[in-house]
């Protein structure tokens, strides 16, 4: 069989090409709740209208792409079934910075002093000033670095999947990361945090400042500007998405999970270490990630099922 026949035909994926995916569903899903909470907040959001409408255009987009992808001989399907596979990652980047103008007029109301009271009655201290005590340029530097490289992880995991030509698989694992990605935004959205850093109470308790030895202050700076001043810490998503890699990393391609796991380890860590969110997050984070696994399984398989039955 031909490269370009096996990627996106029925026997790959199990579905019809002109049916959406359950990965496009759920971002069909998200955009479309999304809209519905611009409509509802309209009154608080500027050119909420042509919001809207982008939100509209993605999904017909959406819509396109998977026709696009069809189960028929063509020169374009290698192509098709490329930007079908993989038009996630760009639309998760998208979608992120949409973020940092919404929430604030959406939900206007920070909730860093109930998640950093929540961190205190947990452990009796606050755990990024407990955590001075162990901080040192080097570590802190391999640290950063090695936060910088979550947005990887799924990527690596997905083209490994892509290359091998396990699209059965490659599908269901785009599927996961497009739900856990989209369920921590929601996350951010109902309970919006700038995180410890920024706290003023923590700001004034913490004694030593975090220094690297070379990177740590040009790769932190560029981290804030490309992500922005966005409510993002509850629940992590470095925490989930980096679990949810890691778990599917060892039960699809056991030689990437050895690969991966000291970085999703030292992303982990990162977390509080680094000052960008309290445990409450992270904890928060892993038990979404666990959801995710006990659910996504059945749920998927009984979304292909109906599509099989319609086709």
């Amino acid at each position: 069989m031909k490269g370009g026949e096996k990627r996106g035909g029925d026997a790959a994926t199990g579905r019809r090409g002109e049916a959406l995916t359950p990965a496009d569903k759920t971002v069909v899903a998200y955009l479309a709740v999304i809209a519905l909470l611009i409509l509802i907040f309209s009154y608080r959001i500027e050119s909420w209208e042509w919001l809207c409408a982008g939100h509209a255009v993605a999904i017909a987009l959406v819509a396109l792409i998977a026709r696009w992808d069809r189960p028929l001989p063509s020169p374009s399907r290698p192509v098709a079934c490329f930007i079908h596979g993989w038009y996630p990652v760009v639309l998760m980047g998208l979608t992120y910075k949409e973020l940092t103008y919404l929430i604030p007029r959406i939900h206007p109301r920070d909730f860093d002093l109930a998640l950093a009271a929540i961190d205190h009655r947990i452990l009796g201290v606050n755990p990024t000033v407990w955590l001075e005590r162990f901080t040192w340029p080097p570590l802190t530097e391999a640290l950063q670095l090695t936060y910088s490289t979550y947005y990887f992880l799924p990527i690596i995991l997905g083209a490994v999947l892509w290359k091998k030509d396990e699209l059965e698989k490659f599908h269901f694992f785009v599927f996961i990361v497009v739900l856990g990605f989209y369920l921590s935004y929601l996350g951010y959205i109902a309970v919006p945090a700038i995180g410890p850093r920024f706290l003023p109470s923590i700001v004034e308790a913490q004694t030593k400042p975090l220094t690297g030895v070379v990177f740590f202050r040009a790769m932190r700076e560029t981290l804030d500007r490309a992500e922005g001043i966005t409510r993002d810490c509850f629940p992590s998503g470095h925490t989930e998405l980096t679990l949810l890699v890691l778990y599917y990393a060892r039960k699809f391609h056991r030689r990437t999970f050895w690969w991966l796991l000291p970085f999703g380890v030292g992303i982990v860590l990162s977390t509080v270490y680094l000052r960008y969110h309290y445990l409450v997050d992270v904890i928060a984070g892993a038990l979404l990630a666990v959801a995710i696994v006990a659910i996504t399984k059945p749920l998927y398989s009984r979304v292909m099922t109906r599509e099989t039955q319609s086709a």
